[in-house]
């Protein structure tokens, strides 16, 4: 298989591991395959040192498996010593660094994460790369050893800054539809979800179908808007990129689409609509597959919680746990999407959440939910600098 064949095919099966999970597999081990590397994690979170990780979507792969056991490993036994954590908050988005640089001499001769941990998942002398998430956090591309004798060559790391625009996008987009409980979902049932703003268009770009939310802010005209069954937006520069978006999504027949993101200013509000590109193909079968051609995902930071869990935690007396898990609730998830955004079993969502009534004298979620709420107008306490820049390789299901 040429080069472009085997981008253009990881490329394929990104996109439709972003929106459930039956490819993933196939496309980390075409990543692996794709960079020579012996396997790679991606992780997505936010990163509060000296607490429990808060991770919204993290995997490790070697070769064509996925190592669960890796992960229990690392969170189990070696979260809470690995010295290199900090250090990727120095790194800039799009930067490569190799793993043995984020240790110091001495670490390397007495650091259990870099002599068990890394020697134990062949990647001690592999590399970082942090990407811009969404919510002003990160996500981490961790890569193990090359594969190549030699180490790292220059066509490996051609290739890794090649894919990673696309992994930013793969990550991105599944965290919005875990967030939206949508993974999985058909494009008929995206048309159903509440969550998040949704529009579907055909191969030549006009707009087939939208959510109600999505409805909602098109007929609005506030930035994004339906022209003659086109989506655009309201700026000129921001409608001549917009448009190189959507064209690249759903390019010429034989051509491999590429996802992307961008910002929609707003005149009459305060925040920009921050949008998703996505391409369309591999999805669960439904009539309308065969005539979709891109998913455009819109998110609205106005209409998303800005309740800090760590104001919750303070104001009323609960755990970071627990408060994490309230504040998800008050924003309309589910037990069960609650369990998969925060990497935890439902059940124990469920006991976070009995705990939390039990502290606060109420009796259910819906009381619960307006406790959390009322805390909207209550100024959060100041975050640390650099608190949610760097998510974490690895996570725990």
């Amino acid at each position: 298989m040429i080069a472009r064949d085997r981008f253009e095919r990881t490329l394929a099966l990104l996109h439709r591991a972003a929106l459930g999970d039956a490819r993933w597999i196939s496309a980390a081990a075409s990543v692996n395959s794709l960079i020579r590397a012996s396997g790679h994690s991606l992780g997505y979170g936010k990163l509060h040192p000296g607490s429990d990780p808060e991770v919204f979507l993290a995997r490790s792969f070697s070769g064509r498996q996925r190592r669960r056991d890796w992960e229990e490993l690392y969170f189990g036994r070696y979260w809470g010593q690995d010295e290199a954590l900090l250090r990727l908050s120095t790194l800039r988005p799009d930067e490569l660094a190799h793993k043995p640089d984020l240790y110091t001499d001495e670490e390397k001769k007495t650091s259990p994460v870099y002599n068990d941990f890394r020697r134990t998942t062949r990647s001690q002398n592999g590399l970082f790369m942090v990407l811009d998430g969404l919510d002003g956090c990160g996500i981490v591309w961790s890569f193990a050893d090359s594969m190549k004798s030699g180490g790292w060559g220059y066509d490996q790391i051609r290739d890794i800054k090649r894919l990673a625009p696309h992994i930013r996008h793969f990550a991105r987009v599944r965290r919005l539809m875990m967030d939206a409980e949508a993974l999985g979902a058909s494009l008929a049932e995206l048309l159903d979800n509440r969550r998040s703003g949704i529009v579907q268009l055909d191969r030549r770009g006009r707009i087939r179908e939208a959510n109600d939310q999505a409805r909602a802010l098109l007929l609005k005209g506030d930035g994004l808007r339906d022209r003659k069954g086109s989506l655009t937006a309201g700026l000129p520069a921001e409608d001549d990129r917009l448009q190189r978006l959507l064209a690249a999504a759903s390019p010429p027949y034989g051509t491999q689409g590429a996802g992307g993101s961008m910002k929609i200013t707003r005149p009459d509000a305060g925040t920009p609509l921050v949008i998703e590109v996505h391409p369309v193909g591999g999805m669960r079968a439904d009539y309308r597959a065969w005539k979709v051609g891109v998913l455009v995902l819109i998110v609205d930071p106005a209409s998303r919680s800005r309740i800090d869990p760590a104001l919750a935690a303070m104001v009323l007396g609960l755990t970071p746990t627990e408060s994490r898990v309230a504040v998800a609730l008050a924003a309309g998830h589910s037990a069960a999407g609650i369990s998969r955004t925060l990497g935890m079993a439902e059940g124990t969502v469920r006991v976070h959440l009995k705990h939390a009534y039990r502290k606060l004298g109420i009796k259910g979620q819906t009381e619960l939910a307006r406790r959390i709420l009322s805390l909207e107008a209550v100024r959060a306490p100041p975050r640390s600098p650099g608190t949610c820049r760097v998510s974490l390789p690895t996570q725990v299901r």
